[in-house]
Formats: structure tokens, sequence, C-alpha cells
């Protein structure tokens, strides 16, 4: 059997875990190439150990793509200008790749830039160098009104802007000063993740109403009036003096170009095989929509837990094509997470988001060992990636 080659576009966590499953189930012969133009992989979970100052700079978290060698995986350093689904082909700034499957991994872009005065006003929570601002804000905070704001949905790790809510009053509260601060985070969210159904969202409520952090649902945000220190939504306006920030997330623009989007700006795939209407071509992780199988609406959270499964998923079923196995795995809609609620603390959630009439998602109230436990999750799959 001659050797076929599968294209993985993108180097983040579902990339990188398509890549090691598919090692893992192929035989040396076949080629599995990772093409992305950074150097080094990153999770992002871990911003929140720079704002706790668990982790002083983001090299501690981060891993060279260049390792990948050592794997059995070819890393292609350089960015995608083009994707030929129908051919399975991709034009990048250093030549054109072929496969015979093809995974689409991408992520979403973060636009600070959509929203005007977001870069001036808002630490970005999403970036590493944002979460160094938030925390040394806190560091020299006096006292004031400390926002949080989702300016649109969806957004990657749907639970990151609760967590830095009770990060900020953990750390305040450690240093003897809660009481000088206002903590409010604003969302066009109607609850806290809504697409988890209502248990995760009603218990962090009444963790907020515990801890005296205001919520304030179903605010979009429009734009930040830096020099009056204003952020405006679409109804109303609210001040701060300090301000984090979830920006717009977008896919990107490559895939847009490609015909790869539906309406709702992202990948849609089959919910069971994740497949995209061309055949041999799937599409994994935050660059998806995925609609759950209920009548509630929602899309399956952008989270890593599910781009981890659906890479399983993929490369089990890749594998089996070319191994002339005839089974097919299937996606089955399950997940788990674990949320940091500080006082070195996290909580966990998980279940079954394709469950009818609605996804069934049961949280386990805070503990250390929960934390320890993510503590450790997130260390294991860094070094399992790279």
């Amino acid at each position: 059997m001659s050797g076929k080659k599968i294209l993985i576009l993108g180097g983040g966590f579902g990339g990188l875990a398509a890549a090691q499953y598919l090692r893992r189930f192929l035989p040396p012969e076949h080629r599995i190439v990772v093409v992305e133009k950074k150097t080094t992989f990153y999770i992002n979970a871990f911003n929140m150990q720079l704002i706790t100052g668990e982790m002083k700079e983001p090299c501690e978290g981060e891993r060279n793509l260049s390792d990948l060698v050592r794997k059995g995986i070819d890393w292609v350093h350089t960015e995608v200008e083009r994707i030929d689904p129908a051919g399975k082909r991709v034009h990048t700034s250093s030549g054109t790749l072929e496969g015979d499957y093809m995974i689409v991994a991408l992520g979403a872009d973060k636009h600070p830039e959509a929203i005007p005065g977001f870069a001036e006003s808002a630490c970005n929570l999403y970036d590493t160098s944002g979460a160094v601002q938030i925390r040394e804000a806190l560091q020299k905070f006096e006292g004031g009104r400390i926002v949080i704001i989702c300016c649109t949905t969806p957004f990657s790790c749907p639970g990151a802007p609760y967590e830095a809510a009770f990060l900020v009053d953990s750390i305040l509260r450690s240093r003897q000063s809660r009481h000088k601060a206002e903590i409010a985070i604003y969302t066009p969210e109607p609850r806290p993740l809504p697409s988890t159904g209502t248990v995760m969202g009603e218990a962090i409520l009444g963790m907020f109403k515990e801890r005296n952090i205001e919520f304030r649902p179903q605010q979009k945000t429009r734009r930040i009036d830096s020099e009056g220190r204003k952020v405006i939504f679409e109804a109303g306006e609210a001040s701060f003096d300090l301000l984090i920030g979830v920006p717009p997330h977008a896919a990107p623009r490559v895939v847009k170009e490609a015909g790869l989007t539906d309406e709702t700006g992202w990948i849609p795939v089959d919910l069971k095989v994740l497949e995209t209407p061309y055949a041999g071509v799937f599409a994994i992780g935050d660059i998806t929509s995925i609609r759950q199988p209920n009548p509630t609406g929602f899309f399956l959270p952008k989270a890593w837990v599910f781009a981890d499964e659906e890479a399983r998923i993929v490369a089990r079923n890749i594998a089996g094509k070319i191994l002339g196995e005839a089974r097919l795995s299937e996606f089955d809609g399950k997940g788990s997470c674990y949320l940091e609620t500080g006082d070195e603390m996290a909580a966990y959630g998980s279940g079954n988001f394709y469950s009818y009439p609605a996804p069934r998602v049961y949280m386990e109230p805070p503990s250390k060992h929960f934390l320890k436990e993510r503590r450790e999750l997130e260390r294991e799959r860094l070094e399992a990636l790279v």
C-alpha cells in the first residue's frame, strides 16, 4: 500500500491532537503534515496562571513546534493563503501542498480592532501580554470599578471571562483590598455558559451573588470611550477604572474565501463524523459551527476538550479509511471542563451536549482537588501534543 498524506491546517490544540492521534493509528509510511505559521504552541488556559502569578512568563507554557519531528510528524512553517477543499490543496506563502485528506483546525481569529477603543483601553484576556497586564494592574490597584466585557458571541473557552471575574475577586481579597472594588461582567449571553443548559449558569450566578460580583446579561459592546473611560453598549453604558475584555472572534479569512463557512460565519460539519460537505475534508475545534441536536438552538462550546475529542474521532476515521477498516467512530457530544473559581480551587462540569430536549450538564462544587486535576491535565496535554 502506497503512503497517504494528511494535511492538518493549524498547529493549535485540535490540529496537534489530530496529528498525534493519526501518528498513533497509522504506520510510518503515511505522512502527517501540520501547516502552522507560529513557531510555538501554547495552551490559552495558561493565561489564568499568568494572572495569578503561578506562571511568570508565557514562555513557561510554550513548546517549539520543531520538536514534532521527533514524533514522526512534519511541520511546515508557513502561512495558509488559500484553501482548495475540492482538490484537498492548500496554497501557502512558501508553496502549494496537496493531500489525500485534509483537517482544517485553524481556530478562531481574535479581532480587538473590531471594537473602537478596545486596544487602547482593555487588557485583552485572550492575549498573553493582556494576561500579564491584568496581573500588573491588580498589583497596583488602589480601588474603583473593574469591568469585564465579552464583546460578541461566540468566543473560545466560554468559561474564561467568568474565571477572570472569580480570580480578580480572589486576588483582591488576598490583598485585603476587595472592599475598595466593584466587579462587574457584561456579556451578550442571557446567562453564564448558556450552551451548557441551566445548571452551570445558575451555579455561577450563585457564586457571583456570594462574592458581590455584578452580572449584566444581554449587553453587546459597540465601542469604548478611552478618554471618558466608558464602555458603550447597544443599550446603555458602563464606567470603568480597569477594563478586561474578550475581543470579537471570527473564522480566518481563508476559510471564508474557500466557501467552507455558512451563515454562522464558521464551518458546518457532520454532527457525528465532523466531515465538511467536501469528501475527505474535516474541520475540528473552534473553527466549527456544530448546532446541538436539541430545540435549544445553541452551538457546541468552543472549548479545547471538544477539540481534543473531535481530533480523536477524525483521526480514527481517516486511519480506518486508509487501513480498510469499515467501522466508523462517532462524536457523541460529551464533554467536561474545569472552571477556576479563585482561592486555589476549581469547579468541575461534565455532561452530554447532544442530550434531548436540552444539554444535560452537571457541576461539582469548587475544591482544591479539582484545581490540582486541572493543572495536571494542562501539563500532560502540553507535553503530549508537541
